[in-house]
């Protein structure tokens, strides 16, 4: 239907939306006994969830389009549509009654199903999709759009309230069966690489190619006190270095002229190392990358984060993946944030008791440190593994290297995504190109956590933000294949999901010891929290690992710690995913840089010297 001219698609759109709410409404009122403002809501739901059905050119889901908006218009035409269906149908007596509804309710529904089908697209091409205004009036039109659902929201409110205790039981045993859904698809997806042993062991360091891959690896730095550590040991690592080039990106401005000339310093004293200096006012990581991909000449490109430290032996492994596996277009290795404690408590000589308190809690505490690094270990260890296998990889910002004919045949980095590089895996996969995951220990590039939990939630919103940004692009609905589309909708939206079981979690407790309702239902308002359980134990397990694999000493404390913080550290992202939502309705996507201070430089009391590491 596609290939229909627009006029005609629009015909056939709304007339096929008309024909499935009026038979939905005589299935329901005529051959069930459904009350006739009942069926009629039974059939603006199918008529709703119609679209899904049909192309995107009947959906108003377009990359320019707010989904939001889309949503307030929908409310807002079928607001319409109830009250001249309410109107028009008003009872009559004298009319032959079929079942439950007269031919009076009939025509009230196929006038109401006419204006629905056919005002919606219009109201979105002209306040949603077609107009990028932001005048006065246009913004008054669009607040009529919400407005003018309250009637309808009224009215529901209205039906359901006699009904409340019944209507509280169906909706949360819904949102448990739904929490319960997401919570062993992500149990089930995290425990991947464990699942056989040959996926654990899946690295064979003994294996190297001879050196004869160049690699061009861009380092975007902005305001980065650790830079010059960063180049130091690249450039000191075993790969030739006539093989290899670095293109560090640093703005041109006042603020980046000390990172600028650390740059340069290296720069002046190493042929293959060269600085790029744009000038633009406004600076972000996918403009830095693009800024830099001009310049790249080497066989694979790669991303290395101005605080990274990656593994002496990694270019050579990457070097060998290539050489063994042409097919492959992209290389994503693994990246391991590794302060895991934080700096304890320390009262400052100038600040009261309560401040001392809150900046403890907020930077120097190690339970959200711990959950951190864990989250690293799990998603590059496990996660994005399965993500590969099943050919839908939100690549990872650090540590990727891409072949330079595949990045540009993608057309390199989108500058005004949040998460560029979510955005270049989505259409790698849609594009088909092979993404190989691989992790191991001495392999790995290691990171920091964020300097303070607030910065953690700033992170954790630009990430949040940017998967909407995917999300509502929509290139994944390219994806061959229904499977791959909907694990395309729940890796992009899992960061949601995740938040949202944080506030559902403790209310479905709750709601066990105030609600009266059946066993059976307690049970299942129950089996959420014991998805969580073995999710927890599950991390345990890993974190154990994690501290095995990098020598790291831990201790009864930093279980505890770790078990305790769990339900926290859910709401510590759900207030992460609120922030996120508040700043995509202003319209603040402006990039919100992490700071590092380089304390993945240094050794931590408790653990064991990191190899590696200089």
């Amino acid at each position: 239907m596609e290939s229909l001219p627009g006029r005609l698609r629009f015909a056939v759109g709304g007339g096929t939306s008309v024909f499935v709410r009026v038979t939905v409404l005589v299935v329901f009122a005529w051959f069930l006994g459904v009350g006739d403002r009942a069926a009629y809501g039974y059939s603006a739901v199918a008529s709703a969830l119609l679209p899904w059905g049909l192309g995107h050119d009947f959906t108003r889901r377009r990359r320019n389009g707010n989904w939001l908006w889309s949503v307030a218009a929908r409310g807002s035409t079928e607001t319409v549509g109830w009250l001249i269906f309410v109107e028009l149908a008003r009872t009559d007596h004298s009319a032959a009654v079929i079942g439950q509804a007269s031919m009076r309710h009939l025509f009230a529904a196929l006038v109401s199903a006419v204006v629905v089908a056919f005002t919606y697209p219009l109201v979105c091409d002209w306040l949603v999709l077609g107009s990028t205004a932001d005048t006065p009036l246009f913004r008054f039109f669009r607040g009529c759009l919400v407005l003018s659902t309250l009637p309808l929201l009224v009215v529901t409110a209205n039906t359901l309230y006699p009904h409340r205790d019944g209507v509280v039981l169906v909706g949360w045993t819904t949102v448990s069966l739904a929490m319960l859904f997401v919570a062993g698809l992500t149990l089930a997806r995290a425990q991947y690489s464990w699942q056989r042993p040959e996926r654990v062991d899946h690295v064979n360091l003994e294996d190297r190619a001879p050196a004869r891959h160049t690699f061009s690896l861009i380092v975007p730095a902005r305001e980065e006190p650790v830079l010059g550590r960063t180049l130091a040991q690249v450039l000191a690592g075993s790969y030739p270095a006539d093989l290899f080039d670095l293109v560090v990106v640093v703005s041109d401005d006042e603020a980046d002229r000390e990172t600028r000339a650390v740059a340069q310093e290296f720069a002046d004293s190493h042929p293959n190392v060269r600085v790029v200096t744009p000038r633009s006012a406004m600076r972000s990581k996918p403009l830095s990358l693009e800024d830099a991909r001009r310049y790249c000449r080497g066989d694979l490109i790669g991303i290395v984060d101005a605080e990274s430290l990656i593994a002496d032996g990694l270019l050579g492994y990457v070097n060998t993946l290539a050489s063994h596996h042409p097919e492959v277009g992209i290389f994503q290795g693994g990246v391991q944030l590794m302060n895991f404690r934080g700096t304890g408590w320390r009262r400052p000589e100038s600040a009261g008791l309560l401040r001392a308190v809150t900046s403890w809690c907020n930077s120097a505490t190690s339970w959200w440190r711990a959950r951190n690094c864990l989250e690293y270990y799990i998603w590059f260890m496990s996660r994005l593994r399965y993500q590969a296998v099943a050919r839908f990889i939100p690549l990872g910002g650090n540590t990727v290297f891409i072949r330079r004919e595949v990045l540009n045949q993608l057309g390199g980095w989108d500058v005004s995504c949040l998460t560029e590089d979510c955005d270049l895996g989505v259409r790698a996969s849609v594009a088909g190109v092979e993404t190989m995951v691989f992790y191991h220990p001495e392999l790995t590039t290691r990171e920091e956590t964020p300097e303070t939990l607030g910065k953690l939630v700033v992170q954790r919103t630009r990430w949040m933000m940017g998967f909407i940004q995917v999300f509502q692009k929509g290139d994944w609905r390219q994806l061959p294949g229904r499977r791959r589309r909907a694990l395309a909708v729940e890796m992009l939206l899992m960061p949601f999901f995740q938040a949202a079981a944080g506030l559902a979690l403790p209310t479905s407790v709750l709601l066990t010891f105030f609600l009266s309702a059946p066993v059976g239902l307690v049970i299942i308002f129950w089996l959420p929290l014991l998805a969580m359980v073995m999710m927890t134990l599950m991390e345990q397990a890993a974190f154990r690992e994690f501290a095995d694999a990098y020598h790291l000493k831990v201790g009864f404390l930093d279980s505890a710690r770790l078990l305790v913080s769990a339900p926290v550290y859910q709401l510590v992202l759900s207030a992460a995913a609120l922030r996120a939502m508040v700043r995509l309705l202003q319209g603040k996507v402006q990039w919100e840089k992490t700071t590092h201070v380089g304390a993945h430089h240094v050794v931590l009391p408790g653990t064991a010297e990191l190899k590696g590491v200089s």
